[in-house]
């Protein structure tokens, strides 16, 4: 009887394939980023940024960035193909290349502004469909064209991709994923929104003394969509009051300028949000949006006269603080509002959860029409936690020395 099971067993075993459809990592262009941009006849751009494997090991000590192993090799190659479409594009780009294609890898997608102000619907069609994209890939957009993101030499990491994904981590700027963004595109109520790349000159000392300027990839803003179509862009404190009502904020530099009559100077806190609590009120018909947010503040400088011992100037600092912060973030719903029409903090979306028979029965089909005069309540609620390792300020001390 046990001859008879380890018969059965074995022939049970006969039809696994086991790694029969394996691909070995030599045989693999393993795409490390994304680029697509719509050129003038019509046709998609896509460029992909490819690692080099054996360039990928650890350096020899040059210092140098990108270069692997230091001989002046770089760890990726850039490559572009046009097409009528973005598999089109990518059959094309196969051609080209020695290695199959293989997007597994793949955490940045950037696309251009161009094609972003078109709609970004059928080029992102592509990543839902195709197997190997990750949702969990970072989606950006550029000022100009994508693909020259991707050609800028890395100087922290050995790939310009994972500069740019560490510096999403880190919460720099609006951190979207691409599954976020389709999430925004189906979701009533609630517009689209993701970071900005952009390409900025430097000044840098060269190896014989002198100085010259060079490029490099900074995340600044956010892009600003009605459905999938881009129609603006939010600089970097107006982004900081999206992140704010998206509860998304993970900290935030806020400086406070003292008035002459209080001694002049400024006082910079680092904000760490607490909590952002969205509430929208119907009453007698009419919709309004309460938002109140809560906030730690430790102050990291302090260059005017007042002493933060006094318990009277921490709440004068608390005041100040709110102000400053809601200011920053009114800011940023008066251009959503009137300049864009563009629902980013999903206001829509919280009206609905709390309303949903009024949602379907009377905002639903005319949201563009309501958003642009809802009235938005803002509260921000600081609290100074620590002041430092001293509470008097460096003037105030010389002053009494003297």
């Amino acid at each position: 009887m046990r001859k008879l099971g380890m018969l059965l067993l074995i022939l049970a075993m006969l039809p696994i394939s086991g790694c029969w459809g394996r691909v070995e990592l030599n045989d693999l262009s393993i795409v490390t980023a994304s680029a697509i941009d719509k050129m003038e006849d019509g046709k998609y751009l896509l460029t992909l940024q490819i690692a080099v494997p054996n360039m990928l090991g650890p350096a020899s000590g040059s210092g140098s960035g990108g270069s692997g192993s230091g001989d002046g090799k770089k760890a990726t190659v850039v490559v572009s193909e046009k097409g009528v479409t973005m598999l089109d594009a990518c059959r094309r780009l196969q051609k080209k290349l020695p290695r199959q294609l293989f997007f597994s890898h793949s955490r940045i997608i950037i696309i251009g502004e161009e094609l972003a102000r078109e709609g970004v619907a059928p080029v992102l069609d592509f990543f839902v469909r195709y197997r190997e994209s990750r949702l969990r890939s970072y989606i950006l957009f550029s000022e100009g064209r994508a693909a020259d993101i991707l050609k800028i030499n890395a100087k922290w990491e050995k790939i310009s991709a994972e500069e740019i994904r560490e510096e999403e981590k880190r919460h720099i700027a609006i951190r979207i994923y691409l599954k976020d963004f389709f999430n925004m595109l189906l979701t009533d109520g609630c517009e689209p929104i993701a970071a900005q790349v952009a390409l900025r000159q430097s000044e840098v000392e060269n190896k014989d003394g002198s100085s010259g300027e060079e490029m490099h990839t900074v995340i600044t803003g956010a892009a600003v969509f009605r459905k999938d179509k881009l129609v603006g862009w939010l600089d970097d404190a107006e982004t900081r009051g999206a992140l704010w009502l998206r509860n998304e904020l993970k900290s935030s530099i806020v400086t406070v300028e003292i008035p002459k009559d209080k001694g002049g100077g400024n006082i910079s806190a680092l904000a760490v949000r607490k909590a952002t609590k969205i509430k929208p009120i119907l009453r007698g018909g009419k919709l309004r949006i309460q938002a109140d947010i809560y906030m730690e503040n430790t102050v990291y400088e302090n260059n005017s006269p007042l002493d933060m011992s006094d318990p009277k100037v921490i709440q004068y600092v608390e005041q100040e603080l709110e102000l400053e912060t809601k200011r920053r973030i009114q800011s940023t719903i008066e251009k959503a509002q009137t300049t864009f029409n563009s629902d980013i903090f999903g206001f829509g979306n919280t009206v609905y959860r709390a309303y949903p028979k009024a949602w379907n029965r009377q905002y639903k089909d005319k949201w563009d029409d309501v958003f642009p005069e809802l009235q938005v309540d803002v509260n921000a609620h600081a609290k100074v936690v620590h002041t430092g390792l001293t509470n008097k300020s460096m003037i105030t001390v010389e002053e009494e020395r003297e």
